[in-house]
This record gives C-alpha cells, sequence and structure tokens, in this order.
C-alpha cells in the first residue's frame, strides 16, 4: 500500500499513479530505464513500414514531441522512443499540451498550481509565463480540469525522470475549438511566449477504433488492422506536411477518433514552417497478446526538429507585434483592393471551389496587407420587407482574433469560411451573391482590461470569457442593436452559453478596436 504525504493546495496530487502507472518510486524508476533503454532515438524501421511512411533521422535542435498517454503497460515503451530523443538537450522548460477527456469546455485550461507532483518528485510549474497566457483570449484558469486530467499527469514521470531536476512546466489542457483559427490564436499566444530551451510535448492517442470508442467505419473483419494503420498513416502524413487546414479536413473527412485532435493543431500553428517531422514508433493496444482485438487504440511517438527558436526570431516577433497593438488606419486604395479580394474570393469559393490568388485578380498586395492582423468578414444579405423596405440580414461572419496570418491572407480564408463554414447557416449558394454585402473589421490585438466599466461602446470590441465559455462582439454590434453596456454584456454572456447576467462575477473581458470597410 503506498501512503501519499500530505499535498498543499498549491500543489496537484498525483491522481492515476498506482493504477496507470507505478506508485512506487523504485519501480517507477525501474520500469523508467528499462523502457528508456529498450528506445531509441533513430525510426523504428518496423513502425514506418506498417503505416508506409519514411521518416529521416531527426535533425538538430528538437522543437516538439508528440506522446501517447495511456497506461504505462500499453504505452510506455512508445512514448519512451520520444522521450529518448530528447535526452541529453539542454531544456529548461516544457510546454505541456494535452486533450481534456473529463470535462467539456472551450479554449485552453491554466493550472492553478505552484507544483505538479510525481511518485519521483515534484514539477515546478512556470507561473510567470500562466500569467501571460491568463492575460490572452481563449485561456483561463480551469483547476477542476487539471485535477482530474491524466493527459498530461502521465507525462510527468517521464519527464522527472528524463530532464534536469530545475526544469520547469507550462501545463496546458486544450479543449474544444470550432475551426483552425481558434487553434492559430491560441497558438499565437504560446508562440509570444517560446523562448531557446524550449520543448513542446504534445500527449496525445491515436485511432481509437471498435464498439468500445463507437467509431467501426471498417467494420470488424480481417483488413481492419491494415486499415487502421493506413489511417494513421494519413495523420501522421498531415502533421509532417505541417499542414493545419489539411490536418482539419482530414479529421473532418474521416472522423478519426485522435483524442489530441486539438492539442495537435494547437502545435501546427506554433512550429517554424522548415521543422521536420520523424517517426520513431508505432504500436496499437490490440498487438499485446491477449489484448481484445475488437477495440484498438494507436500509439505514435513523433519528434519536430530542425529549426530552432533564435534571438533574432524572438526580436522579429516583438518588433512584428507592435503595430498589431494599434488600430491600421488603411489608404482608399487599400481598402477598395481588400473589398474586390473578399468579393472576388467568395465568389470564385461559391462557384467552382477554390480560392483565386490576388494576381490572379489583378490585385496588388502592399506592404501593409502583409503585416498580421486579426481579421472577421461578415456577410449580410439584402432584403425586403412586405413594406418594401429593404434591411440586412447576416448571413455569415467568421474571423481570428488574434494576428495569425497576413491581413490579405487572413481577408480571404476569412471571406470563405464566412460563406461556407458559419454552423449557424447553410452555404451561400450562387443565386444569392447579387444580394450580398461584405464587411472587413481589421482588429488590433486585444489586450485583458481589469473591469467591464472600462469597456466603451462603439470604440471596444469584447471578449467576455468565464467557466471555459468564450464569446465576441465587434465593437459596431452594440451600437447597431444600440444596446446599454449592461445589455450588450448580457447578450455577449447567452452568446458564450451562459446566463444574461453570468457576466456580473467571475468574467474576465479582453477588449479591441477595428477598422471597419465595408461594401456599398
Amino acid at each position: 500500500m503506498i501512503f501519499w504525504p500530505q499535498f498543499s493546495p498549491e500543489t496537484r496530487r498525483a491522481q492515476y499513479a498506482g493504477s496507470w502507472y507505478e506508485a512506487n518510486p523504485e519501480k517507477l524508476q525501474q520500469e523508467l530505464e528499462s523502457y528508456i533503454h529498450k528506445a531509441s532515438t533513430s525510426p523504428d524501421q518496423e513502425s514506418n513500414s506498417r503505416i508506409h511512411v519514411s521518416s529521416q533521422p531527426i535533425r538538430p535542435e528538437l522543437l516538439a514531441i508528440i506522446v501517447p498517454h495511456a497506461g504505462y503497460l500499453y504505452s510506455g515503451q512508445t512514448a519512451a522512443f520520444a522521450y529518448k530523443s530528447a535526452q541529453g538537450q539542454n531544456f529548461k522548460r516544457i510546454i505541456l499540451l494535452g486533450p481534456s477527456h473529463h470535462i467539456g469546455f472551450r479554449g485552453a485550461a491554466l493550472a492553478d498550481s505552484v507544483k505538479f507532483a510525481t511518485p519521483l518528485g515534484d514539477l515546478e510549474v512556470d507561473r510567470d509565463c500562466v500569467k501571460n497566457l491568463k492575460s490572452s483570449p481563449y485561456f483561463a484558469v480551469h483547476a477542476d480540469v487539471h485535477k482530474i486530467e491524466h493527459s498530461l499527469e502521465l507525462q510527468l514521470p517521464f519527464i522527472r525522470h528524463c530532464f534536469d531536476q530545475d526544469l520547469k512546466i507550462v501545463p496546458i489542457v486544450i479543449g474544444q475549438l470550432s475551426n483552425a483559427q481558434e487553434a492559430k490564436s491560441i497558438g499565437a499566444a504560446i508562440k509570444k511566449e517560446i523562448r531557446k530551451g524550449d520543448l513542446i510535448v504534445v500527449s496525445s492517442d491515436f485511432t481509437h477504433y471498435g464498439p468500445r470508442y463507437g467509431y467501426m467505419p471498417f467494420g470488424l473483419d480481417p483488413s481492419v488492422p491494415n486499415k487502421i494503420c493506413k489511417l494513421d498513416g494519413e495523420a501522421f502524413e498531415q502533421l509532417s506536411k505541417l499542414d493545419l487546414n489539411g490536418f482539419v479536413n482530414f479529421l473532418n473527412r474521416t472522423g478519426d477518433t485522435i483524442c489530441g485532435m486539438f492539442p495537435c493543431q494547437v502545435l501546427l500553428s506554433i512550429l517554424p514552417p522548415k521543422s521536420h517531422a520523424t517517426l520513431l514508433k508505432y504500436a496499437c493496444s490490440r498487438d499485446m497478446v491477449g489484448e481484445d482485438q475488437n477495440n484498438s487504440v494507436s500509439y505514435l511517438s513523433v519528434a519536430f526538429s530542425g529549426a530552432a527558436w533564435t534571438d533574432e526570431d524572438e526580436h522579429s516577433k516583438h518588433s512584428h507585434n507592435q503595430s498589431q497593438d494599434k488600430i491600421l488606419h488603411l489608404s482608399k486604395t487599400e481598402q477598395e483592393s481588400l473589398l474586390k479580394l473578399a468579393r472576388k474570393t467568395m465568389e470564385t469559393f461559391v462557384k467552382e471551389k477554390r480560392s483565386p490568388s490576388p494576381q490572379e485578380l489583378g490585385i496588388e498586395i502592399t506592404d501593409t496587407m502583409k503585416e498580421n492582423f486579426g481579421v472577421f468578414v461578415t456577410i449580410n444579405k439584402r432584403v425586403t420587407n412586405s413594406s418594401a423596405h429593404e434591411k440586412k440580414e447576416l448571413r455569415g461572419c467568421i474571423g481570428n482574433i488574434m494576428p495569425v496570418k497576413a491581413l490579405y491572407q487572413a481577408v480571404q480564408e476569412n471571406a470563405i469560411n464566412a460563406c461556407s463554414h458559419d454552423y449557424r447557416f447553410t452555404a451561400v449558394q450562387s443565386h444569392e451573391l447579387a444580394d450580398l454585402q461584405l464587411d472587413i473589421n481589421i482588429l488590433s490585438r486585444p489586450q485583458r482590461i481589469g473591469s467591464y466599466h472600462e469597456i466603451v461602446i462603439g470604440r471596444d470590441g469584447v471578449i467576455l470569457s468565464k467557466g471555459g465559455r468564450q464569446a465576441v462582439f465587434l465593437p459596431q454590434v452594440a451600437v447597431e442593436w444600440k444596446w446599454t453596456l449592461e445589455e450588450m454584456l448580457s447578450q455577449l454572456s447567452l452568446k458564450a452559453g451562459l446566463g444574461p447576467n453570468d457576466w456580473r462575477q467571475g468574467a474576465s473581458f479582453d477588449t479591441f478596436q477595428s477598422e471597419e470597410i465595408k461594401e456599398n
């Protein structure tokens, strides 16, 4: 029997020691040493052949690893391949990204604990980094999420065993994300905090197949194992391309049950473009002798390397972001170019299901239009009522709050998303195009405020966050509806799925300003 010490409220207890992995420190140390000894820093050729991929060796400057989080009996050996690849490097901090298995919420959950306990010793949380992230949209402290979540805990003994004792961690549980833009916004906030000596650890199992998991696209015939391998190979292919949209499309097309799909999306939004993916190990729970052959969980150990975070990168991120804290003032020609770009992109996508290039449309992209800004594209439909009065009805509105893409690229992407991927509406059809009006809002970087009393109607866009729920209104929304501040916050609270008065206590607010340009 293991007798746990008395933990202070500031320390997150190891909830799964003694069940999912060994609780006795000496036995756990021996188990981890055995896993690491049997692992290799080179790609396992049998693994690569099973899922039909080829992996080159890990390059210098390891940036991130994807590691499974099942009980060590099932996935410990696979996980060891990733951690062995990181051993011997001078990492000072690990940013942990994992999914939530027990509590549903939106965005990213931060921990309020100062330390996370393991049988091998505690790991200290980088509280300064948590404080900085807490001030960003989509982030909030959710102690209950961390208290019972196993996806991050299963990584902690490996981290304690493999790295320096003074290493710190930043534990982040990623909840539900509606689209790739939310992953990019979360990733942009994390990327702003990344420095030399950081390693990102993404905790994820891959395909969960069988009646137990409600996922059986191939039935239960003898070809299922090979088809699961092919599915996992497709997932790795999208990850190796660093293709966030391709990965999201793959998930939508296959319904693949990758529990860490959202943390993986955030990772893809963070990694430098020249990063290189190496598949180190692949395994399935059904490979074990005597294991249930009708149900299977896949485990991948993946390393991303080849492009280090440098001081120059940090300086570039800092200097490039200065303009994003202010309202952008475009020239009349730039405004007309962006409206034309949005209009022609929407029309081409509706008619031909593709995105045209600015060059194809004869639109000059200025240096200002190449800078990163948050952008929302709103589509309104002109309708005539029984009194022959024309009015506007919302037909779609999607955007990204954080500056994650060049302005012209964000306009094109959100024009397509607003006309085809707003879950509140059916996709725009060709016969509607003549009756549609486009608005573009270009946002300043959101800033956390101390009280809702600081919000100015008509000037400020507002992001409300509470309990894992979040909603945003652009600055003009309250003006158009003639709301008071309290009325606007009640409507925003309802939009977030909260009660009309829930904004009054325990909510946080971020404000931003925007330049609105619209078609006549």
